[in-house]
């Protein structure tokens, strides 16, 4: 009498199918880096292989085998996913503007929003990014401004004349060439109240308070920041930064 035996066959799975879409494939490699093991069908032995060889190069003595034509390797097919090129150089800076004074017809934020929205950043004092000073009113009492343009040679774009912005702006293109005049030297002491307030306003949200309220009481740290800018040295005494 014939019998029959069912004997249990054990399969191993490949790691990286489970992983991926819980099917099973039957696995043919093991993968070992240091204590751990993956084991993989053939086709992600080869996929894995390459990544490796891609990343630490071949080990030595090994035969080399190309990536075959067509099939990009696993390194580079995930940078062109990316949108990453091996030849990137690096980024190239933003063009800066300095705005010196009030711009005619506009408020302090909207006019820096639309030389913002032409691609340039906007900085309070110059660097190696920076392409233009736009002077506007009372731009010729910033005189740490000036003084950064010039000593750069930083073309000037005088916008106090009305409309000379504006139409700067709806061509697309802020282009320097006007003159750059000297600093203005503010005789204080002859100003009245509000005028010296409208002065220290300008002032101030050109040098760290842009928001300060354009009516009111202007406050008592921004009037003494004003005073220490534009206090003038003691002739053969050294003076406190």
């Amino acid at each position: 009498m014939r019998k029959t035996v069912l004997v249990s066959v054990l399969k191993t799975l490949c790691d990286a199918h489970l992983a991926k879409d819980g099917s099973e494939q039957e696995a043919t490699d093991t993968l070992t880096l240091g204590a751990r093991e993956w084991d993989l069908c053939g086709s992600h032995a080869e996929t894995f292989g390459l990544y490796l060889v891609d990343a630490l190069g071949a080990p030595e003595g090994a035969p080399a085998e190309p990536v075959p034509v067509g099939e990009p390797s696993p390194v580079a097919a995930e940078r062109e996913a990316e949108g990453v090129s091996e030849d990137a150089s690096e980024p190239v800076p933003v063009r800066s503007v300095m705005v010196a004074g009030e711009v005619p017809g506009y408020d302090w934020e909207s006019a820096r929003e639309a030389v913002r929205n032409l691609g340039y950043e906007v900085v309070g004092r110059a660097d190696d990014s920076t392409v233009l000073l736009i002077l506007g009113e009372g731009g010729d009492r910033n005189g740490s401004k000036l003084r950064d343009a010039s000593e750069r040679g930083i073309p000037c774009m005088d916008v106090r004349a009305p409309g000379r912005f504006k139409g700067a702006v709806c061509a697309g293109e802020l282009v320097g060439g006007d003159p750059l005049p000297e600093p203005a030297k503010v005789d204080r002491s002859e100003m009245s109240t509000r005028e010296r307030n409208r002065v220290i306003r300008v002032w101030a949200r050109q040098n760290g308070w842009p928001n300060l309220p354009v009516q009111g009481r202007v406050p008592m740290n921004v009037r003494h920041a004003f005073e220490l800018a534009h206090r003038e040295p003691v002739q053969g005494k050294a003076v406190a930064a």
